[in-house]
């Protein structure tokens, strides 16, 4: 049994009904959820489940080797109990836009500066993405900066499809972090799309459109190595 992961078909799914169908101490795995485990740099979701009207705050959320998406609460639940998940909305909304926003950094480094990520950190307030770049200087972020904030001003939509294992072997470029291979589920890949921008695998939840992003900041710069450097973003 695996859970059903309604976040991979809509990002902006905030709520849903579902059965515990599985329970280990204080987690609880639902037969559906639309809350996201986290991984890849991205936090998992914040929220509650309502059991019998009554909230019950999710303290972790985790992907088990088993398929479930395991949910730990601030007080244990029963199998077969019937509850509502609820989002933390403006904490995931604010995810959803530092992840799109990530995308289109690492793919302005790749094309414009011949970088590829290393890691990446997504927050709420500020996110950062390891980059390995060489002869990359700090007069060049202003660059860096504008062109970002040119592709978010395209307004350009941002979808995600299947793809089978076969077809995503065959297409290296869909892969962009060097240290983490993306996750093959049941033969297939999850790409995310920037339209007539970018493709690239990714298990994460992001906006609809570019323009949901907001204004790009790069407020702090670190080299961390001769050819790694290190670069904190802000919304506005």
């Amino acid at each position: 049994m695996m859970s059903r992961r309604l976040y991979l078909d809509d990002s902006y799914c905030r709520e849903c009904d579902g059965a515990v169908v599985a329970v280990d101490g204080a987690a609880c795995a639902l037969s559906q959820t639309v809350f996201h485990p986290g991984g890849g740099g991205q936090p998992h979701d914040r929220g509650t489940l309502v059991v019998r009207g009554e909230p019950v705050a999710v303290t972790v959320v985790r992907e088990g080797s088993d398929g479930l998406i395991w949910h730990e609460v601030a007080r244990p639940l029963e199998l077969g109990d019937e509850v509502r998940a609820v989002l933390d909305w403006s904490f995931r909304f604010e995810l959803m836009r530092h992840h799109a926003l990530m995308h289109i950094v690492n793919t302005v480094a790749r094309d414009r500066f011949d970088g590829a990520i290393t890691g990446a950190q997504l927050g709420v307030e500020r996110s950062r993405i390891d980059l390995k770049l060489d002869g990359f200087g700090r007069e060049q972020l202003g660059v860096f900066e504008a062109e970002v904030n040119a592709v978010i001003a395209k307004r350009l939509a941002i979808a995600s499809s299947v793809i089978s294992e076969e077809e995503f072997r065959a297409r290296p470029e869909l892969v962009r972090t060097l240290n983490v291979a993306p996750p093959v589920v049941d033969g297939a890949v999850r790409i995310v799309e920037i339209s007539g921008y970018d493709a690239q695998a990714c298990g994460g939840t992001h906006v609809h459109s570019t323009g949901e992003i907001g204004e790009a900041r790069l407020v702090k710069f670190d080299n961390k190595g001769r050819d790694n450097k290190r670069f904190y973003w802000e919304l506005r």
